[in-house]
């Protein structure tokens, strides 16, 4: 798998949807038009045709070409390489699973590299081809539409883990649910599938806020169109931060959620082992006064088994059954007092 689908947005003309590599790097290299190119898994070789047409770094095609990277966004001169990481939630698992895409974006490109195997290409197929079905095909705003899509799609993946986090604080005062070996296992486990999200949302506020900071900075490109009026390019600048914003408040209470969710795991911990321990001592307190019932019957048998001779008691004739009868009941009494502080 590797060249997925593309588009082409001439200057006065209406979009190209569904081009092949060889007239998208065509209609780029002839100019007066922007390209979109969407992948999935190249190869050495189809990176180093991109790299010889587009210019890019070295470094960044590095990253594209090793995978398992962070989220993250480098600026190269007349470029921008960024790493965003998809997610979708297993609920029979209990598991996330991460994706992965790279993406380049210049002045009249936008390359999209899907760097995993979580999405059919079928599914990858279908996103692409929405993305790049805006009017607007600016390379600017298909980046906006993939980090927006990305964002979205982490919505299901939290919902899933906080109805696995309630699940777990319901079985845990359940009356087989605080001593169940498995529920600490399974909260440990949840407690790992939060943190990997974690790590995969949080750089993507400072992103944002990168991208935004190169928008008012004039660093990055964003004419709507050649030849563009100063006050429409002003207007594009404040529309593209105000949508960034937008993601960028998304992302924020996706981190802020998984953090309420993470502390919700680590107390559902301290709490289950709290009545664990409660449960082990209770075993003890029950253990500890079975203990106590049998040695007094121990004691008294002991007594009278020392076989002195000056015991008057072992030439009684009911002195057998009396020690019998004695004991009975110093370990009833014993028991009751037990039973009384609610040792049983």
């Amino acid at each position: 798998m590797s060249y997925v689908t593309g588009a082409i947005y001439p200057q006065q003309d209406r979009i190209r949807m569904g081009v092949t590599q060889s007239e998208a790097l065509d209609a780029y290299r002839e100019g007066g038009a922007s390209v979109a190119l969407g992948y999935m898994t190249p190869n050495a070789r189809e990176l180093r045709e991109l790299q010889q047409t587009f210019n890019l770094h070295e470094l960044a095609l590095e990253d594209a070409s090793h995978g398992h990277q962070r989220a993250k966004l480098e600026s190269y001169e007349g470029s921008l390489f960024a790493v965003v990481r998809p997610a979708i939630y297993l609920d029979a698992e209990e598991e996330v699973r991460l994706g992965e895409m790279h993406m380049f974006l210049g002045h009249d490109y936008l390359l999209s590299i899907v760097n995993d195997q979580i999405h059919p290409q079928q599914a990858v197929y279908e996103r692409f081809n929405l993305i790049y079905a805006t009017p607007d095909g600016s390379p600017i705003r298909l980046l906006h539409r993939i980090i927006d899509q990305t964002v979205d799609g982490y919505m299901p993946v939290l919902e899933g883990l906080e109805n696995d986090g309630d699940e777990i604080e319901n079985a845990l005062f359940q009356e087989t649910g605080a001593g169940d070996r498995t529920l600490s296992r399974r909260t440990y486990e949840l407690l790992n599938q939060v943190a990997d999200f974690q790590r995969a949302c949080k750089p993507l506020d400072m992103m944002l806020a990168r991208i935004m900071q190169q928008i008012r900075d004039g660093v990055l490109d964003v004419s709507p169109y050649t030849g563009a009026t100063a006050t429409e390019i002003a207007q594009e600048k404040d529309e593209l931060q105000r949508q960034f914003r937008n993601i960028q408040d998304h992302v924020v209470q996706v981190k802020e959620r998984l953090e309420d969710l993470r502390t919700s795991l680590q107390n559902t911990l301290t709490v289950h082992d709290t009545i664990v321990a409660q449960q082990q001592n209770e075993d003890m307190k029950r253990i500890s006064a079975g203990a106590a019932i049998l040695v007094v019957p121990t004691i008294i048998g002991s007594i009278y088994g020392m076989n002195f001779e000056d015991m008057p008691e072992l030439k009684w004739t009911y002195g057998y059954p009396a020690s019998l009868v004695l004991m009975v009941v110093a370990c009833v009494v014993v028991y009751l007092f037990f039973k009384k502080r609610g040792w049983f």
